[in-house]
């Protein structure tokens, strides 16, 4: 060998080349093409994801004719799907070809199919300047403006509180001076008992779509409750199960053909470890309309303002217009939830996706594995990959989630909050967040009998959460205006300006455990050089910006808000 690539070598070092630079999955003729490669022997790669409802004993990929990788080509539906390889049906592993990773914090690979059937995939070259196809070729549904002032209290009534609706009426002081003023139910209809796991069962294997759980009051203790949450200018948002219902649910018997079926013609429910579930067929016409109408019921009968929709990443789009459509024609301004992370869910049908970006990339600047440039970055890739005004759902916990204090530890879980409380979009606060509660788990809790454990109340927490949410449903900037980031001189603070109308909002939170002096950018000399603009600041108040007023002390942990123009006026800011 002389050190010179011989006419072959050359081909097979090219081909290589270009396999790191293509992003898979792509567009083939017969849908959707995936590859994966691997050094390690493999006897068989399975396909799992949204589009199969994460079934792994299906969609198993073929070996390439040069043995070097596995390839399948599936037609996917026009959509967000996450997905991973499953090696030898034991480990789940993310597509190393695909650099989108989904937002919903469990790692998975993420992709878009379009309506032509292009693949979209996510990357940090897309930007303001170089916006995604979905932005530069799309605009959201509008959303009532009650939705966007909004911050989401999430709560299950008996983990809540004592005596169900009437007992929950009696809190409503509680968000009241916390500022919340949207608060998202969780189911609280009866639970089928068919295989039920723990005490009272999974809260959304639910028996009867009209149903109300006795524990919790009848129909006239809800009705007084949505009276006095509205009369508290609290709106209220019904938690639905969209695609399933309890195994024993009261028509799987009545109307089985409302139901999937296995290959032996059993009731089933097509998802890995949900033997409870019944799954809902949504080719039935008449299954469609029964769920539709009783969704219509509990917005006529009890007035409720919205409805979160439950697993909608796995139900056919245009059930979900269905929905929309018909239940607008109840109550024009309720809003639909969708818990997904599907850009064309904005087009036609849900005012709100889930975004789990605030937590991921605070862990990751809490790592270190990413910085304050790659946090601006990542943010503005999602934000111009999604339809022109699309609302997204923030989160920093989720019921599929470990509390916040437990996954970044609790000293980060107050400068979280800060960011989570300050950025575009609606907030959604898990119940207990606020007083950093930490004896909840996940959903799972709830099977069995579980108290938040309010002996724990962390009441300078409480006040910090406080203060932002009045602060953010009081001030336009926060929920009409615009976020300019702010580039600053440390890898581990975040700087950015919320305005609208000629009130100016300078945020600034230190995510490190050091004290540091902050070189800002010249947008924020206007701010820090006038002592009297600071707003609110948690940490020591002996740091002080520099007398050119561009550099800043920030002490560890520390969020520090200044104000320019005239403050809408609110008790307590």
């Amino acid at each position: 060998m002389d050190g010179h690539f011989q006419p072959y070598e050359a081909r097979i070092y090219l081909r290589e080349v270009a396999s790191l630079l293509t992003k898979f999955p792509t567009k083939g003729s017969k849908g959707v093409r995936f590859v994966y490669y691997t050094d390690t022997p493999a006897d068989s790669v399975a396909l799992a994801g949204t589009f199969n409802n994460w079934n792994d004993d299906r969609n198993y990929m073929n070996r390439m004719e040069d043995g070097t990788g596995w390839e399948i080509e599936l037609p996917i539906l026009k959509g967000r799907h996450l997905y991973k390889f499953v090696v030898d049906g034991e480990a789940w592993i993310v597509d190393p070809l695909n650099p989108s990773i989904s937002e919903d914090g469990q790692n998975n690979s993420a992709i878009t199919v379009t309506e032509n059937g292009d693949v979209l995939i996510r990357t940090n070259e897309i930007s303001k300047h170089h916006p995604g196809y979905m932005y530069e070729n799309f605009t959201a549904l509008s959303s009532p403006e009650w939705l966007k002032k909004s911050v989401i209290y999430e709560l299950h009534l008996r983990a809540f509180t004592e005596n169900g609706f009437r007992g929950l009426a009696e809190k409503l002081n509680y968000f009241k001076k916390m500022g919340i003023n949207t608060l998202w139910l969780m189911p609280f209809n009866e639970v089928g008992h068919e295989r039920r796991v723990g005490k009272y069962g999974d809260p959304y294997a639910v028996k009867d779509f009209y149903s109300i759980d006795p524990q919790f009051g009848t129909k006239e203790d809800l009705s007084f409750f949505m009276r006095e949450a509205h009369a508290n200018g609290i709106r209220v948002v019904l938690d639905w199960v969209l695609n399933r219902a309890s195994f024993d649910h009261i028509l799987t018997e009545t109307h089985p053909e409302y139901f999937t079926h296995n290959e032996q013609g059993e009731i089933y429910y097509d998802v890995p470890h949900r033997e409870y579930f019944a799954g809902l067929e949504f080719s039935s016409r008449d299954m469609r309309k029964y769920v539709i109408e009783a969704m219509k019921y509990w917005i006529s009968e009890f007035d409720f303002d919205g409805i979160r929709l439950d697993d909608s990443d796995i139900t056919p789009y245009d059930f979900l217009t269905e929905i929309k459509r018909a239940l607008q024609e109840v109550k024009t301004d309720l809003i639909l939830i969708s818990q997904s992370y599907d850009e064309y869910h904005h087009l036609e049908s849900c005012d709100l996706t889930y975004n789990g970006n605030p937590r991921i990339l605070i862990r990751q600047m809490i790592d270190r594995t990413i910085t304050q440039t790659d946090f601006i970055t990542i943010y503005n890739s999602y934000k111009y990959s999604f339809p022109k005004n699309a609302l997204r759902m923030n989160w920093l916990e989720d019921k599929e989630q470990s509390r916040i204090g437990e996954y970044l530890g609790i000293e980060h879980a107050e400068p979280a909050a800060s960011i989570l409380l300050t950025l575009e979009g609606v907030p959604l606060i898990m119940m207990g967040q606020e007083f950093n509660e930490h004896t909840m788990e996940t959903w799972a809790s709830l099977f069995d009998e579980y108290k938040l454990n309010w002996d724990s109340f962390d009441t300078g927490m409480f006040e910090h959460y406080k203060f932002l949410t009045r602060l953010r449903t009081s001030q336009p900037a926060f929920w009409a205006g615009e976020l300019e980031f702010v580039r600053n001189s440390e890898n581990m603070v975040l700087s950015f300006i919320r305005q609208h109308e000629g009130v100016k909002f300078l945020i600034i939170v230190n995510l490190s455990e050091d004290s540091v002096l902050v070189q800002l950018d010249q947008a924020a000399d206007e701010f820090i050089k006038d002592r009297s603009n600071m707003l609110y600041r948690t940490g020591r108040d002996d740091l002080h910006a520099e007398k050119d007023g561009s550099a800043l002390g920030v002490n560890s942990y520390e969020t520090i808000l200044y104000k320019m123009g005239e403050c809408m006026k609110e008790e307590g800011l």
